[in-house]
């Protein structure tokens, strides 16, 4: 929120083995309508830390007014020496020149600030006319941030990053069979109490690995996988896909399960 981002605009997506026991509810009070689990949640962080691509941020100040070509030319000097750094960072772990790519950004305020908002540079070649494109993304994300902006005032920059990543292979992703619908994979019955209307009930168990892509589930339930469970409270439908991700949505309109 402090961003400039509305949650409810969202997808809620879930790590940790203990996050589907109470995602719906969570999900619920943010006015959040769907939500993802994935059947590795308890070990997704570890999961996504080998899979991920190698990645450096260089940062180097840069105190300059965003007028004219020779900022443009020094901005680009400063993006251009940090990215030599990256690039023979990243040659020395292996990656070739095909596996690098590059992301861009500046720090910058108006003149007078004392906080300033990152915004990406794009596209590389920097001129006098890709300034004025910056400033005008600028003022976007000022308002964004702080539901104003000062098209008028000067802006400055204070620092440019550059983030170079080197591109690692990633595993085929899982692919769950087809289902036959979810009443073969039930398990029996559990009495609960739900948060959202504090009535008791019983509430049907599901075993995750009987379940195939497709299987759909209408809460109150539970599903229980190897290393994580999940609730689906009261008002919430969950859905396996074939990727081995739950998919949980609201039944009610505006997620007020």
């Amino acid at each position: 929120v402090e961003r400039g981002y509305d949650p409810r605009d969202f997808v809620l997506n879930c790590a940790g083995g203990a996050t589907g026991a109470h995602i719906t509810a969570l999900a619920r009070e943010m006015g959040i309508t769907r939500v993802l689990v994935s059947k590795l949640a308890s070990g997704l962080c570890a999961y996504g830390q080998i899979i991920s691509d190698v990645k450096y941020n260089y940062m180097a100040p840069a105190p300059v007014r965003l007028e004219g070509a020779a900022a443009a030319a020094k901005l680009d000097g400063l993006f251009k020496g940090l990215e030599a750094r990256g690039r023979d960072d990243l040659q020395k772990d292996g990656f070739t020149e095909d596996r690098i790519s590059i992301r861009r950004s500046l720090d910058m305020r108006y003149v007078g600030q004392v906080h300033e908002c990152t915004v990406d540079v794009d596209p590389f070649a920097l001129d006098e006319a890709a300034l004025e494109r910056l400033k005008a993304a600028f003022h976007a994300r000022h308002e964004e941030l702080y539901t104003y902006s000062e098209p008028g005032s000067v802006v400055e920059v204070v620092n440019v990053e550059s983030a170079i990543s080197g591109r690692v292979d990633k595993p085929r992703r899982m692919t769950i069979p087809k289902g036959a619908g979810a009443a073969a994979a039930q398990a029996g019955t559990r009495s609960m109490i739900f948060a959202a209307d504090g009535v008791a009930r019983e509430t049907p168990v599901y075993l995750g690995a009987r379940l195939g892509a497709g299987d759909r589930i209408a809460g109150p339930a539970v599903i229980e996988e190897v290393t994580t469970t999940l609730v689906v409270e009261p008002g919430w439908n969950a859905e396996l896909t074939e990727s081995g991700v739950y998919l949980l949505v609201s039944a009610i309109e505006g997620g007020a399960a």
